[in-house]
Parts: structure tokens; C-alpha cells; sequence
């Protein structure tokens, strides 16, 4: 009976998985064009998305990147971005937008590039544009918050970068 018992334990720990998959996700921004822009020209804040996971897929409707411009510097027009496929803006109230991954589905160890156009309105700077990844329910359209994916790290989910508006 002992040596059943035993035989069942040495089963059961062969079959159990040795690591849990994890899912971490990385987002960066960066200002084009070196942070400097003219007042009333427009400049691109770039905005890269990656799903550092080796075995799962971004689930869509998942990714909630917000960023944070100073607005009294900067406004986000209502057009003139650049989004991958499948994404969209959920929010934008002219200093803060927020994105949502929509139906893209970032495979395994792969990015996405986001570019947002900012307009000068103010002469300033350098002031701080701060970005930050919340994630989402995962049920469309992608606005309502959630949990964040098995296994993400926390210190790659927030970024900042600087603009300058010159004259």
C-alpha cells in the first residue's frame, strides 16, 4: 500500500507543470524629433508595446496604455495618430489619452509601435510626458479596468519622456 502511494506522489509531480506561464508586458515611449517641438507644429510621441512572453498570445482588448502630456505645453489633436491595426482610442481629453489593444492579439515576443501626434500650443519646457500600461477586463471595447497578466512586472509598465515647445 505504502509503495502505491508512493508510486501515485512520484506521478503526480512528474505531471505537474515545472514553471507557470507568465505573460510580461513592457511599454516605452519616447518623444520624436528630441523632444523639441514648434508652437503650433506637430511632433510624434512613439509608444512601443511588447508581449515579452515566450508561450501565450495578448489576449485582445486587454492593454489599456495611458499617457500624460502637459497641457499647457502640448494638445492631442482628435486625428493625425498612427495605430497599429485593431487598435483604437478610447479616451482622449486633449492632455491625457488612453488606448485600448483592441482586436490585435500581440503574438509571442513580438511589439507594436503606437504613433501619437502632439501639437504645440505654448511655449515651455522641457516638461515631463509620463505614459503608464493598466490593463483591461479583456471584454471589448477595452475601457473597463482589470487585472493585470499572469506574471507581469510591474517596473516596465511606465514610462516618461520630455517636450520642449520652442518658438
Amino acid at each position: 500500500m505504502k509503495s502505491i502511494k508512493l508510486i501515485l506522489l512520484f506521478i503526480a509531480v512528474g505531471f505537474t507543470p515545472k514553471h507557470a506561464a507568465a505573460q510580461d508586458v513592457l511599454m516605452n515611449i519616447l518623444t520624436q524629433n528630441y523632444g523639441i517641438i514648434n508652437k503650433t507644429g506637430i511632433v510624434f510621441l512613439e509608444i512601443t508595446v511588447c508581449n515579452k512572453s515566450a508561450t501565450i498570445a495578448m489576449p485582445a482588448y486587454k492593454l489599456r496604455p495611458q499617457i500624460s502630456f502637459p497641457a499647457d505645453l502640448v494638445s492631442i489633436p482628435d486625428t493625425g495618430h498612427v495605430l497599429p491595426p485593431g487598435w483604437a482610442i478610447t479616451f482622449n481629453t486633449g492632455s491625457v489619452i488612453r488606448l485600448s489593444n483592441g482586436t490585435d492579439q500581440i503574438p509571442l515576443q513580438q511589439c507594436r509601435t503606437i504613433l501619437i501626434a502632439a501639437k504645440g500650443v505654448a511655449v515651455g519646457g522641457p516638461s515631463t510626458i509620463s505614459g503608464n500600461l493598466t490593463f483591461s477586463n479583456g471584454i471589448a471595447p477595452g475601457t473597463v479596468p482589470g487585472s493585470a497578466t499572469p506574471g507581469d512586472n510591474p517596473a516596465d509598465n511606465a514610462s516618461t519622456t520630455t517636450i520642449k515647445v520652442t518658438r
